[in-house]
């Protein structure tokens, strides 16, 4: 943090801003580490260039966007946390509600991402990733509660992203299942006999995707992922209306 923005030069709120920018991209950049401590506000002070008020408003900005946690008093001093996937899809999920974006928008988008993940998946033929994806689908049969299965079974649905090799596309599906997940909280509360039925049903099918991606069968593996979710959507369609908004978290 060498840079310095004076408040003789910038009004307080925009140089509040760019303090707030200056130590968002070094935690964004890995320069300050999650669980950092942050220097103490005289060093700070003495580094920046600022003033008290200005600094402390561009800690407050930062305790909004969660990178950072202040400590107040005599042994104060900020945290650093490392930027959340669910936070910014806590913000996405606000955007997009703005937006009148519907559940069925967001299984949309799965469809295009997971079938090509897939195929990505099967062209790599990568032993390592299919170990780690047999262990999540053989995951989902063997844990006695539905709780444990129905954990793996996400996780496979975010495997087959993350371990298709591309960062972005890995994100955003993180950012969909957390809204999906968000959605049918309230319609898996309560564990029901056909919960349990629909979960197993997916655990068949990912096994089945495993052994497709292990023989190569490119087409194949991506036609029947794409095959599984027209499936798994039409079932929550019968418990949910997809042409509605999405809904805020209760």
């Amino acid at each position: 943090m060498s840079d310095s923005v004076t408040d003789a030069d910038t009004p307080a709120p925009k140089a509040a801003s760019l303090i707030a920018a200056q130590i968002r991209k070094q935690i964004v950049m890995g320069e300050l580490a999650e669980g950092n401590t942050l220097p103490s506000e005289a060093e700070m002070l003495k580094r920046l260039g600022v003033s008290r008020p200005t600094l402390r408003q561009a800690f407050r900005i930062l305790e909004t966007e969660h990178l950072i946690a202040v400590q107040r008093g005599s042994r104060g001093g900020g945290t650093v946390f490392r930027p959340s996937a669910k936070l910014a899809s806590r913000y996405l999920s606000d955007l997009l509600r703005y937006r009148s974006t519907t559940l069925g928008d967001v299984f949309a988008a799965r469809l295009m991402i997971e079938p090509a993940a897939v195929t990505q998946l099967a062209r790599r033929h990568d032993e390592q990733a299919l170990e780690r994806l047999r262990c999540l689908a053989s995951g989902q049969v063997d844990p006695p509660d539905g709780d444990a299965s129905a954990r793996s079974a996400n996780q496979f649905h975010l495997d087959i992203v993350e371990l298709a090799g591309n960062p972005v596309l890995a994100q955003y599906c993180e950012l969909i299942n957390y809204l999906i997940g968000e959605q049918l909280e309230s319609v898996f509360s309560s564990r029901r006999d056909d919960d349990l039925a629909v979960i197993h049903h997916s655990a068949e099918a990912h096994a089945t995707l495993v052994d497709l991606v292990s023989a190569g069968a490119v087409h194949a593996a991506s036609e029947h992922w794409r095959g599984h979710l027209n499936d798994v959507h039409a079932e929550l369609a019968k418990r949910l209306d997809l042409n509605s908004q999405l809904q805020a978290p209760s």
